[in-house]
This record gives structure tokens, sequence and C-alpha cells, in this order.
């Protein structure tokens, strides 16, 4: 079955019918089989694997440019990140949203929710992106980059500022595919973005394919050009299918009901987001101002990061699936089908991604040699992967916990157990071991590993313990009409 007919775009219309555009039917899937779970993850899988290609291509091409360049790059893409975290909030208040909405046969409610959510983030991405272009000097500037550096990541940063409402688009529709159990369209269109922005990326940078030289300003606009083509191509296909109609525009009396619902639970999410941003740029900060090598540790922490996110993209695909299948069973009231859906996709997760990093284990100098041309950067990438692949069976399952929270409206716990992670362990032991103790990046990348092992804990804890299954958008409701 063709997955776009697993939800109806159109709310039902007395002496109408939906012609072309509406091609789904009535009731959308709900299924929670093993069946079903995996023909809602292996394409997420597989399309976060192509998007991680799509990550390692710039860091790869910057690497052949110099160490001072991978290093401003990395600057570039976490101030980035950085900036994100509004889109990151609504998508996740989308995400719970859309899907409990469907787990209740709420129909026309979940299309609301689809245009609020690709309307704000349009919104948002236009003001942060103008606000990130005026200000880049001074943000730049509270980084603390290294006088070497800064030119590049400067310029780097103002080009990405240019695609920010569209990287901001792109994110936003592919969530709502994700939230409709429609998997297989963002599949093809992360496929072909994938190939547009290496041909770019590649081309521009290095002059082929009859495209002119800008050296590593291509890699930006490279970036810049797929976001354009990835957003343009996902409205489109939701335009094509009904999603996107005058008639899904919710009035002003619905947007008083259904707005606080997205907002109670994209507030926590963007805080938290924030907060975990805000601490990878401290921890870059660190990591660009140890005593010892501190361009080469930079360099080696910004390839490192792009492999790791190579490696653990099954974990993300597992954490999107949890989030949705939660969101439907949370959604039609059935809280002992979510809590087994969530122990279900755990232990896949933990122990495909742990076989994984096992495999990988024995070539990490070999990975590190692809990703940089400088000995000293090569030695801080085998570094950062140690720690790393120790703690993938910590990583993978606070992921996938992260995401039955996001599912569950409960985004609250993911805010306190990250965050507090983050700044209350990982930040301080990080100064103390990389600036004090051992002078080095590696005590920092120890520091991550201590601060993930906690984290997991304490989310294993939440999830056994707390009450997260009491927020989603029905107990709202029904608190709602108490007060």
């Amino acid at each position: 079955m063709e997955p776009v007919r697993h939800f109806a775009p159109f709310p039902k219309s007395p002496g109408k019918s939906p012609k072309s555009s509406f091609r789904a039917m009535d009731k959308p899937d709900l299924s929670t089989s093993p069946r079903a779970i995996w023909r809602l993850t292996w394409p997420q899988l597989v399309m976060m694997y192509v998007m991680a290609v799509m990550t390692l291509t710039p860091v790869w091409t910057a690497g052949r440019f110099g160490a001072d360049v991978q290093a401003g790059l990395g600057m570039a893409n976490q101030c980035t990140l950085f900036l994100s975290v509004i889109c990151l909030a609504i998508t996740s208040g989308a995400t719970a949203a859309v899907s409990q909405s469907l787990g209740a046969l709420k129909i026309t409610r979940a299309n609301y929710y689809i245009t609020t959510t690709l309307g704000l983030s349009l919104a948002l991405g236009l003001v942060m992106g103008i606000l990130g272009w005026f200000f880049s000097g001074h943000i730049l500037e509270l980084m603390q980059i290294h006088e070497d550096i800064r030119p590049v990541a400067e310029t780097i940063w103002r080009i990405f500022m240019v695609g920010l409402p569209f990287q901001y688009m792109y994110t936003a529709s592919g969530v709502i595919f994700r939230a409709t159990r429609r998997v297989i369209p963002p599949l093809i269109v992360a496929s072909l973005v994938t190939v547009f922005h290496a041909l770019v990326c590649f081309g521009t940078s290095f002059g082929l394919f009859g495209l002119p030289q800008w050296g590593y300003l291509g890699i930006a606009w490279a970036t810049v050009a797929a976001q354009i083509f990835g957003s343009s191509i996902n409205l489109f296909i939701l335009y094509r299918d009904g999603y996107l109609r005058r008639g899904h525009i919710p009035p002003l009396v619905w947007l008083k009901k259904g707005l606080p619902y997205l907002l109670k639970v994209a507030i926590p999410a963007g805080f938290a987001s924030l907060v975990w941003q805000s601490g990878y740029l401290v921890l870059f900060i660190l990591v660009a101002s140890v005593p010892n090598e501190c361009v080469a540790a930079l360099a080696g922490l910004t390839a490192g990061l792009r492999i790791e996110g190579f490696i653990f993209m099954p974990a993300m695909a597992f954490n999107m699936s949890a989030s949705v299948l939660v969101g439907n069973c949370l959604g039609a009231g059935n809280e002992k089908e979510a809590r087994r859906v969530c122990l279900s996709l755990l232990r896949t997760a933990v122990l495909v991604m742990s076989l994984m990093a096992l495999v990988i284990w024995p070539f990490r100098e070999e990975i590190s040699q692809a990703f940089s041309t400088d000995a000293a950067t090569q030695g801080y990438i085998v570094s950062y992967l140690f720690y790393n692949l120790l703690s993938t069976p910590f990583s993978v399952a606070s992921t996938v916990l992260g995401g039955v929270m996001v599912g569950a409206g409960a985004t609250h716990y993911n805010l306190m157990v990250f965050g507090g992670s983050f700044w209350g362990l990982r930040l301080p032991l990080g100064y103390l071991l990389g600036h004090v103790l051992w002078g080095n990046a590696n005590g920092i990348f120890l520091a991550m590993l201590i601060s993930q092992v906690l984290q997991t804990l304490v989310m294993l804890g939440v999830f056994f313990r707390a009450g997260w299954t009491k927020h989603t958008m029905r107990a709202h409701m029904q608190h709602k009409k108490q007060a």
C-alpha cells in the first residue's frame, strides 16, 4: 500500500468530494505490529544515512583546504545549529500534535497543525536568518574563535544565514511527512538532495563539472542550494497531495484552542535544544582554547562529530519512529501499547548500534585518515572515536528515550535530564580534565563519555518511574475543562 494512503488530508465536506489531490484513505495507519514498525523505521534509517553523506561531504571537502577551513566550517555549523533550536522546537510540538491527532482520528485537527507548523517555521526562519546576518560579528566574537579561523568562519556563517529559512522549511516539511507515516517521499527527496549537494559542493569548490571554482566558499553555497532544492520539492509534494490547501488554514478560534498544546510541547523542547546547542558551543570553546594543539583539536572535534553523526544515524531513525508510534498510541488512549512499543524499539536499537560500534572499532585510524591530511588532527579524531564508540549503548538508549518523550508531549523531561547532564557534568568536568589536569582535548572527550552514561541512567529512571504518559493532548484538554 502506498504510504500516502494512510492519511486523509481533507476534512469531509457535504456535497463535495476531493479531486485528484485527494488520494488518501479516511483512516490513518495506526498499526504497531513489528511489520508496521519496520515499515516506518527502515526508510528513515536509510534516509538518515543518505543525509549523513550530505553532512560528511562538506567536512571532507573542507579537509582538502586545510585544518583552518575545516575548523571554521565546524564553528559556523555549530552556530547555525544553535539558531535551529526554534525550528526543532516547533517540529517537536508538531510531531506530538499531529501523531496524537491521527491516533485519536482527528483528521481536521491534524491538518490544522500541519499548516500551522509550516507557517511558523517559515516566519521564524526569516527572522532568525536576518538577525543572524546582521549580528554575525557579535555572535562569532562571543564564540572566542581563534584569529586564524575567524575570517573563514564569518564568511561561511553569513552564507548559511541566507539559506536558514529554507533549512527551516526543509526540516519542518520532513517532520510532517514522518508524523503522517509518509516515509518514502522524504527518502527519495533526501537522495536527490544529497546527489545535488555533492555535485555542487565538489563542482564549485574545485571547479569541476563546468562550474566556477569558488574554493571553500563553494562548500557553503552548495549547502544553501541543497536546502532550497529540498524544501521546494517537499512543499510541492505536500501541495500536490492535498496537504497544503486554503481550507487547512486554521481559523483564529481554533488557534486559541490548538496552539497552546503545540507551544506546551515546543517550548520545553526549544529550551532543551537551546541548552544542548549552547552546551556544544561552550564545548567548542573549551576545545578551541585548550592549552595544547587547539586548532588541530577543534578540527578533530568537527570531523569526529560528523563521523559520529554518520555512525549513529540509525539511532535517530529509531528516535523518530518512537515519537510517532508513541504519539499514535497515546492519542488513541493506549498507554500499555505505548510502553510496549518503546521497550521493543529500545532493545532493537541498542543491540544493532552496539554491534555496529564493534565492527567500526578496529578501523578508527583509517577513518581519521579519510577525513584529514593533518597528523595532529587525525590523532584527535581517533581519540574522539575511542570515547564515542565506548558510549554507544548509552547514547543510543538516551536518543530513543528522547523520541519517546517528544511523542508523549513530555519534552520537559528532555530539558531537565539532557540539560542537567550537559551543563551540570559534561562542561565542568570537561574543563577540569581538558584544561586543568590533562591540558588537551582528550580530557574533554572523556567527560563527554561520563556524562552520557549518567544521562542515560537518569532517562531510564524517568521511563520506568515518572508519569511521562500523562502529558498528551487528551490529558491537556481534560485539564482545561476541569479548570
